[in-house]
Formats: structure tokens, C-alpha cells, sequence
């Protein structure tokens, strides 16, 4: 079982650095990262596969201000790339949301005046979210099918979505392995909560196969969603993180 936050009020971090986003509506906007250690699943497809299991090798424990101190300097050392706009912070993993209480005190206490917020989430844990959703500004959730992940977490994904449908948009990974079935299903949960919520269909390759399986699900899904998206990951294509 993963530990959300010790007394001392810290979590272990893998990664901090400035980079594009890669994936989702914002794709190609500059973004500060903040990447967690440790994740409540374990997806067949996960790309970041160095920042699911908390070890000393792959993890730094920051308070809250040291963070924030850390995020600060790599900003300074970017800040030209933003032109003058609000910059944006993702905090991504891993899964963020295991650390909520810590997100929560480093938003509220130095961040949210500075950076816009941006939470990327397997859109599980919608007792954590509910704690922070106020001071987001954008929900990135993926859908998780069993075909990936071994677990029906549909129910999971229903609460999630209806505790944040203003500002989420929805991610599904399309692999040689998901099902039809499973993908309707994604697409009668999401529009049956809202028809204006995005959804970003993402292949996971460009195979001919992958190709005709995610151009049918596209088909599938803009007859009952109002805005659908096919989109890979940008940042393979960079060679970038």
C-alpha cells in the first residue's frame, strides 16, 4: 500500500524539469513538470515505467517550500519560453493524486498566484481530487481498460468524471489489445455524464493495425461526443521527456 504523505509533510519526487506538453488538447504548449513516484496501478502501456515504485534511486523527498523553491529556479531558467504568458505546472507521475494533501498545501500556499495548474491522473482516487479541484485549472484523465490495466475501474472513472466534468478532458490509449466493447463502454460513460466532454483517442503505435483499430473507434466515439481527437504522444515523435 502506497503512503500518501509522511508527518513531515513531504513526497518523493522523481523528476522536476521544463519540457512541451505531449499529449491532449494542450499538446505543444510549455509546461514545468513535476513528476511523483509511485502509482496505485500498473498499466501494461505505462510510459514512465522508472516512476511507479518509490526506491532511492529513483526518488527525492521534497518539503512543499523546497519544491517550490526548486520549481522557481527552473522557471527562471525558462521563462522566456512562456512570452510573457501565465506559465502552466503539470504534475504528473506516477500518480499525483496519491500525494493530494501535499498538492494541495504547495497550491495554496506558492503556486497558484504564479502558475496555472494542470493535473494529469489515472482518474481513480476521486476523494483526492475533490480536494484540490478548485485551485486546478485543467483535469488531464485517462481511462484505464482492463485490457491494460487488469481491473474493471469503470465505476472509479464514473465518480471521478462527475466530481470534475468542468474542467476535465479524457484520455484513452489505444493498444493492440483494447477491446471494442471496452471502448464503447468509455464512450457511453463519458457521454452520458456530458457529450462536451473532449476525448483524446492516443494509438500507442502506428502499426496498420493499431491504425484501423483507432480510425473505427473515432467513428465509434464523434457519433455520440461532440469534440474527439486523435492524437499520439508528440514528445516520442520530439525524443523528448
Amino acid at each position: 500500500m502506497i503512503r500518501h504523505l509522511n508527518k513531515d509533510n513531504i513526497a518523493p519526487v522523481n523528476e522536476v524539469f521544463f519540457s512541451y506538453q505531449g499529449e491532449g488538447i494542450f499538446a505543444g504548449i510549455p509546461q514545468i513538470f513535476v513528476r511523483f513516484t509511485g502509482c496505485n496501478l500498473k498499466c501494461n502501456y505505462c510510459d514512465t515505467p522508472k516512476s511507479l515504485n518509490i526506491n532511492k534511486s529513483n526518488s527525492k523527498y521534497f518539503t512543499t517550500q523546497a519544491l517550490f523553491e526548486y520549481i522557481l529556479n527552473i522557471f527562471e531558467k525558462n521563462k522566456d519560453s512562456f512570452y510573457g504568458h501565465k506559465p502552466s505546472i503539470s504534475f504528473t507521475g506516477g500518480e499525483p493524486l496519491i500525494y493530494a494533501d501535499f498538492i494541495l498545501e504547495l497550491v495554496k500556499k506558492y503556486l497558484k498566484k504564479k502558475f496555472s495548474v494542470y493535473i494529469e491522473t489515472n482518474g481513480t482516487l476521486t476523494q483526492q481530487i475533490r480536494k484540490i479541484y478548485k485551485y486546478c485549472d485543467v483535469v488531464a484523465m485517462d481511462i484505464k481498460f482492463k485490457s491494460a490495466c487488469k481491473q474493471d475501474l469503470f465505476k472509479e472513472h464514473k465518480l471521478f468524471i462527475e466530481s470534475c466534468k468542468d474542467k476535465v478532458f479524457i484520455k484513452t490509449v489505444i493498444t493492440k489489445q483494447t477491446e471494442k466493447e471496452e471502448f464503447i463502454k468509455a464512450v457511453n460513460l463519458i457521454s452520458d455524464i456530458s457529450k462536451k466532454i473532449k476525448l483524446i483517442i492516443q494509438p500507442s503505435a502506428f502499426d496498420t493495425a493499431t491504425n484501423k483499430k483507432t480510425f473505427e473507434f473515432y467513428s465509434l466515439a464523434i457519433s455520440k461526443i461532440s469534440d474527439v481527437r486523435i492524437l499520439p504522444q508528440l514528445h516520442k515523435l520530439w525524443k523528448i521527456q
